[in-house]
């Protein structure tokens, strides 16, 4: 599996808090490696489009 750079993980909590609305940086890296997983499977980017519309249906029940 590709290794998300600092950068795209940084993003990816920035979406996972707006989704969440929350400031809590902990909670927010919990989700971080499903969402990478989860785009990486279904052969997506990490583009911030990308991983905010995976991280929209994983975090649905969150």
């Amino acid at each position: 599996m590709y290794k998300p750079t600092e950068i795209e993980k940084r993003n990816c909590i920035q979406i996972i808090k707006d989704i969440l609305m929350t400031d809590d940086v902990v909670e927010c890296e919990k989700y971080v490696d499903n969402i990478f997983s989860t785009t990486y499977s279904i052969g997506g980017d990490y583009s911030q489009e990308t991983l905010k519309a995976v991280a929209e249906i994983v975090l649905k029940d969150v």
